[in-house]
């Protein structure tokens, strides 16, 4: 069962799109959102690849301003619309797009973009971190949270500093610009 771990919606379930979309793990997010505490209140995140949203929501019931959710399926979109309306929650929009789509027409920044796509789709990783230095959408001292499976390497040089974290199989990134 997928929860919100912290904050105003603590404990609240929140609905998944289905097997193709796996949620980020409850103690990797309890673990992620200590590690983002300081940053958290009044930021605006993104959550690309959102699936359930579950990042982004997390974000908002622990102070975030404003949460950006992109996915492009139409199962997924459903699923945080309805998350976001279960939780009376007006500080978040939803956007049905690709996300590398998304992220090259974007005309706003953010203080803290979530990157977690199909682990199986490197491809997607690198792009989308391409995407977001080459456009400039992170403000300065903006973070990136890249979760991944697995080995993978990836170029992270417009960062002052990253931070690892390994849970299992599960890996996270989170780098300050």
């Amino acid at each position: 069962m997928l929860k919100v771990m912290g904050g105003k919606y603590r404990s609240r379930v929140l609905l998944s799109p289905g097997e193709e979309t796996i949620p980020t793990k409850g103690r990797v997010k309890e673990a992620l959102f200590s590690a983002l505490h300081e940053d958290m209140p009044g930021a605006v995140v993104l959550d690309l690849f959102a699936g359930s949203g579950a990042l982004g929501i997390e974000a908002l019931s622990r102070g975030a301003s404003k949460a950006i959710f992109v996915d492009e399926s139409n199962d997924a979109i459903k699923v945080i619309h309805t998350n976001i309306k279960n939780l009376k929650e007006s500080n978040a929009e939803v956007y049905k797009e690709d996300s590398l789509e998304f992220l090259k027409n974007c005309d706003r920044k953010f203080d803290i973009i979530f990157l977690d796509p199909p682990y199986a789709r490197d491809d997607l990783y690198t792009k989308s971190i391409e995407a977001i230095i080459a456009e400039d959408i992170l403000n300065n001292n903006g973070i990136l949270v890249v979760e991944y499976e697995g080995e993978k390497t990836f170029v992270l040089d417009a960062f002052s500093s990253l931070r690892e974290y390994h849970y299992g199989r599960t890996r996270l990134i989170i780098a300050r610009k």
